[in-house]
C-alpha cells in the first residue's frame, strides 16, 4: 500500500497500548487469606498502580512461556522453578519479572518485603 495514501485515508494517532501488568501467585485467590490480600493490595499501591488494573491469575509453579505474549511485567509469588533467585529483575522473550515467596511466608518475612520492594522499585521505575 502506498504510505501517502494511507496517511490521508486513516488521519487517526496510532497509540500504543500498554499491556497490564501481572501477577501471579501459587494458589487459586479464593484460598488466598484476607492478610495476604491486603499484603498484595498494598504492594501493588506503592507501585502506583491500581489493584484493579493488574492481572492475577493462579499457577503453582511459574511457567514464563505462558504470560510472555500476554504481558510485559509479571511478579511472581510462589515456589520457584530451578536457576531462578528471588528478588532479581530478570528478562525473558521481552517479558520483565521478579521472583518472590509466596504471600504467606512474605507476610512473616520483613527483610524479604524489603528486598523484594527494592527490586519492585526498579522494575516499575518508582
Amino acid at each position: 500500500m502506498d504510505q501517502e495514501i494511507f496517511v490521508t485515508t486513516y488521519q487517526e494517532e496510532i497509540f500504543q497500548i500498554n499491556s497490564k501488568p501481572m501477577v501471579v501467585i501459587n494458589q487459586d485467590w479464593e484460598k488466598l487469606g484476607g492478610k495476604e490480600r491486603e499484603l498484595l493490595t498494598k504492594i501493588i499501591t506503592a507501585l502506583k498502580i491500581s489493584i484493579d488494573s493488574i492481572t492475577i491469575t493462579s499457577q503453582p509453579t511459574l511457567n514464563i512461556k505462558n504470560f510472555s505474549k500476554r504481558t510485559d511485567k509479571l511478579i511472581y509469588f510462589g515456589d520457584l522453578p530451578a536457576g531462578i533467585a528471588r528478588y532479581e529483575n530478570l528478562e525473558s522473550n521481552g517479558l520483565s519479572f521478579i521472583c518472590s515467596e509466596n504471600l504467606t511466608q512474605l507476610l512473616e518475612n520483613e527483610p524479604a518485603r524489603k528486598q523484594l520492594w527494592l527490586s519492585l522499585r526498579k522494575l516499575f521505575s518508582v
